[in-house]
């Protein structure tokens, strides 16, 4: 990694977030509403103080733990040190985490500006894409200990990881497209994608086991 680089694109990030925030500044209300219930209804606010700084913060501190955790992974020395080709992969992913925090950001404001009612026709196809790009790479990703889906039983046995991390992908993807093109309709249907997370998780579980137990079933 280099750290000059690593430098300069995280002042770009949280220095594009910051701008976002001051500019909006002057022309946001006391309160900002910052939180929504199910209806995309705001039920939770912030001052304007707190609503600009707050965003670049939690970027500055997720950048952070990213950045110092795939400099562990590449500091490993056994089968799960991450290799370049999956670390340029992750690089992607959180410039990618990076412009959605920027994105949600902005969209914040500009339901505190008056220019948006809701940040639901921003917020759900950000995370759409943001799924689809994560489900593009996860089957990608080698065995590691940082990214990809870690279990017990995928990081010990080549076959469960592969045969897991695909299956997962094709999740993403699935709920991905669903997050995508959720404001196209009522926001009662913003409970199927998220419905979808939930049971993705478990099929994940279930279906990464099951592969374990018959590798290791074939190799007795």
């Amino acid at each position: 990694m280099r750290w000059a680089n690593e430098l300069a694109e995280a002042t770009f990030w949280i220095g594009l977030c910051s701008l976002i925030g001051w500019l909006a500044y002057p022309h946001l209300p006391e309160k900002v509403p910052t939180h929504f219930n199910a209806n995309w209804q705001p039920d939770g606010w912030m001052s304007r103080e707190a609503v600009i700084w707050f965003m670049p913060i939690i970027l500055a501190i997720l950048w952070l733990i990213l950045t110092f955790c795939f400099w562990l992974a590449l500091t490993e020395k056994g089968q799960l040190r991450l290799e370049q080709k999956d670390l340029k992969l992750l690089l992607w992913i959180r410039k990618l985490m990076a412009a959605f925090m920027v994105t949600i950001h902005a969209s914040i404001l500009a339901v505190g500006l008056g220019w948006l009612t809701s940040p639901r026709t921003v917020i759900l196809p950000a995370i759409g894409v943001l799924f689809i790009t994560i489900g593009k790479v996860l089957p990608k990703l080698k065995r590691n200990w940082v990214a990809g889906v870690r279990l017990p039983w995928t990081v010990v046995n080549e076959k469960a990881w592969t045969a897991t991390n695909r299956f997962a992908g094709y999740g993403f993807l699935a709920i991905g497209t669903l997050f995508l093109v959720s404001p196209l309709f009522p926001s009662r249907f913003d409970l199927v994608p998220i419905g979808s997370v939930f049971l993705l998780i478990l099929a994940v579980i279930f279906q990464s086991y099951i592969v374990y137990r018959r590798t290791n079933a074939i190799k007795s």
